[in-house]
């Protein structure tokens, strides 16, 4: 393996745990969203540091990816921009959080469906819905950033809609979780 596939198979591996660690706790934060703890998980949305520091994270798994598409004079400056606009976000912007969530949704959902089929995952086609679930949840969040509000608003209305979302986003942590410990080798 030389170092762009060592490069690209430690992105997919980071990849696939922060798949299981998201959707782990979207699970567990839809089955605590009830009635009486709506209170806690509504500002959830509008918090500014989960927005900064999850916005970090998804833009440095994006700028390795930015450097293939930029126009030669912007490649020196991504990762200042993949530093400083999270900061900028934390400042000038409503529902930070719920921004950040989502943007890190679509990258997620990319991810799981890329690196699944370019290390030869098994299940590669499961993984690859799972994947594009998990960016449309991204693009609707980050189109309309309330709708992660409403999200708990929704499942603390009704335990049969509580469970039925925590059953799906367990699905997808278990389907993120499978191509972690599948994905073992460099890309074929």
């Amino acid at each position: 393996m030389n170092n762009s596939e060592m490069i690209e198979f430690f992105c997919a591996r980071i990849t696939f745990i922060a798949g299981v660690l998201v959707f782990a706790a979207v699970a567990v934060a839809t089955l605590l969203s009830k009635p009486e703890k709506l209170s806690f998980f509504e500002p959830l949305a509008r918090n500014r540091w989960i927005g900064l520091f999850v916005g970090w994270f998804a833009l440095v798994l994006c700028v390795p990816h930015a450097v293939v598409v930029a126009p030669a004079f912007l490649i020196p400056w991504l990762w200042p921009i993949a530093l400083i606009v999270p900061i900028l976000g934390f400042f000038s912007l409503d529902y930070p959080a719920a921004r950040a969530l989502g943007g890190a949704f679509i990258f997620l959902g990319y991810y799981l469906v890329h690196y699944s089929f370019d290390f030869w995952t098994p299940g590669g086609a499961v993984i690859a819905v799972a994947g594009w679930l998990t960016g449309i949840a991204g693009i609707w969040i980050s189109g309309k950033p309330c709708a992660m509000r409403d999200y708990f608003r929704i499942t603390a209305r009704r335990k049969s809609i509580r469970f039925i979302c925590a059953a799906f986003w367990g699905v997808e942590m278990l389907l993120a979780l499978w191509a972690l410990v599948m994905t073992k080798g460099g890309a074929q």
